[in-house]
């Protein structure tokens, strides 16, 4: 996997911690999907800043993309979305640079996107 440019790596960084302080300030002990759901602006603006440099062109990052962003079917929308939520949590986890934290942060929005995408869109149809 490849690093963000080094020119978007600190706004990356700044929009990954308000997406983390939306979500931890809840008072409940577990993640609501709505919680999730609610950070769904912060991710639109980071999938923008981190598409125009090319990031997720790039073959290594592209090849993770598709590799992770399994199709679910319509009753378990909002559980891949907690699913990837988690995954994505263990894989920063993994990270030994703030660097790498923040592209392996890169590599789980357009999935997560994704995955918000297709629960609003469904909750629409309902």
């Amino acid at each position: 996997m490849k690093n963000l440019d080094f020119s978007i790596n600190g706004r990356v960084q700044n929009l990954m911690v308000d997406v983390f302080e939306s979500v931890s300030a809840s008072k409940e002990t577990e993640i609501k999907i709505g919680e999730l759901l609610d950070t769904q602006s912060i991710f639109e603006l980071v999938f923008e800043i981190v598409r125009e440099t090319g990031f997720y062109n790039a073959d290594e990052n592209f090849k993770l993309i598709k590799a992770l962003n399994i199709d679910t079917d319509e009753d378990a929308l909002e559980d891949a979305l907690y699913t990837t939520w988690i995954s994505m949590g263990n894989t920063l986890n993994t990270a030994k640079t703030q660097e790498e934290f923040n592209a392996k942060f890169a590599i789980f929005v357009p999935i997560i996107l994704k995955r918000m995408e297709l629960i609003n869109r469904s909750s629409l149809t309902q």
